[in-house]
């Protein structure tokens, strides 16, 4: 309820990659994150396509999870301002996943060519504020020593998302540093973050 962006952005990309894996495999082609078209053959339309769609299942199953349990956002500040918050990192972390790549490559002398595909970016950037403002409620201890709150299941999803592929940590980076970025613009702004 009140969280219509939440819900799409839950249904239609998960939809399209399912239907991607299971009927259309032929196309997955056209959703693949290829840095190396973007830079070569100026292919811009991989960056909206490979940033909004996951080619993997275990990862839209994550993502979607995440968007869901982030929903909160949306509901405390409003759709407009959440969809403006998701754009700006959205794009803001397309521009640190290209600098980051480059600066992977420049230091440690690793060539990157493609990305996971998929909104890793401000999924991964919606960590910060989850943290930070959501509070923390205990609902049950296991051997009496470790104890399972409501943000459990988020962190273990974001763990699952991040060690699921060998460069999405490029995607976590980049969504952070674009959160900080988005913060130092819109300081003086009642923001999401």
């Amino acid at each position: 309820d009140k969280a219509p962006l939440s819900k799409s952005l839950l249904l239609v990309p998960s939809a399209i990659s399912i239907l991607l894996t299971l009927l259309f495999q032929h196309y997955q082609k056209f959703f693949a994150y290829n840095l190396q078209a973007v830079k070569e053959d100026f292919q811009i339309w991989r960056l909206v396509c490979g940033r909004t769609i996951c080619l993997d299942l275990k990862d839209t199953f994550c993502s979607s999870l995440l968007i869901y349990n982030f929903r909160v956002f949306e509901r405390r500040y409003g759709s407009r301002k959440f969809s403006s918050f998701l754009l700006g990192a959205w794009m803001l972390s397309a521009l640190f996943d290209l600098l980051l790549v480059e600066i992977t490559q420049y230091i440690f002398g690793i060539t990157i060519n493609s990305l996971p595909s998929g909104f890793l970016g401000p999924v991964f950037a919606l960590f910060v504020p989850f943290y930070s403002s959501i509070p923390r409620v205990q609902v049950t201890q296991v051997l009496g020593h470790f104890s399972i709150t409501n943000k459990s299941l988020v962190y273990i999803l974001g763990l699952q998302l991040l060690t699921s592929g060998s460069y999405i940590w490029i995607l976590a980076l980049s969504g952070l540093v674009s959160l900080i970025v988005t913060n130092m613009c819109c300081l003086k702004h009642s923001y999401v973050c």
